[in-house]
């Protein structure tokens, strides 16, 4: 053989490997994109959701009633708790241009509890177990105020994650809504 035909020889040769290699990339493209939309999917299926059901008068106290909900196989852990509500701003221009500002509302007491009925404020050392949520948990909430139509923003933190929810509270009944939609984030 001379040179010529061993330089052809091994250019084709060449070009099979990287057709080859092209082939094999496609593939593994489709397997990890598959591969990510799983995780994808079921991450947003076993993450925990916070949801308002409903509020009551109690003397000067605001009882709000959240429930979490864990759909996961791996049970969660409400590691904090809290509400926060809009500061007040009497500036028109900062209202207007710059985000809401959240303020932490500290004398806010929460605890996590399996009757729903209850109206008493429990404690750590008599709830710890309802700290522990496989499916659902419902979360009380006192908050030293009178029932109005102001916005409230409720923070959980859990071992899976934070979730957050807004929403004003009124003495009505929740209903279901008319439209409800979730949303992700894509990052």
């Amino acid at each position: 053989m001379d040179h010529d035909a061993i330089r052809d020889l091994i250019s084709v040769l060449g070009f099979v490997i990287s057709l080859f290699l092209l082939f094999v990339h496609i593939k593994n493209r489709r397997t990890q994109l598959s591969s990510y939309q799983l995780a994808r999917a079921t991450y947003r299926s076993s993450s925990i959701d916070l949801h308002y059901i409903g509020s009551e008068q109690v003397d000067d106290h605001v009882l709000l009633k959240l429930v979490l909900f864990n759909p996961g196989s791996v049970a969660a852990i409400i590691q904090s708790f809290a509400v926060f509500e809009v500061s007040p701003t009497r500036n028109s221009i900062r209202r207007l241009f710059w985000p809401t500002e959240w303020r932490r509302i500290e004398d806010a007491r929460w605890w996590p509890t399996k009757n729903a009925d209850q109206k008493t404020s429990g404690y750590l050392a008599d709830e710890y177990e309802n700290l522990y949520v496989e499916d659902f948990r419902t979360i009380l909430v006192s908050i030293p105020a009178m029932i109005d139509r102001r916005e409230y923003l409720f923070e959980v933190r859990t071992n899976h994650g934070s979730q957050t929810t807004r929403t004003t509270i009124a003495a009505t009944a929740s209903h279901f809504s008319h439209h409800f939609e979730r949303w992700y984030r894509e990052r």
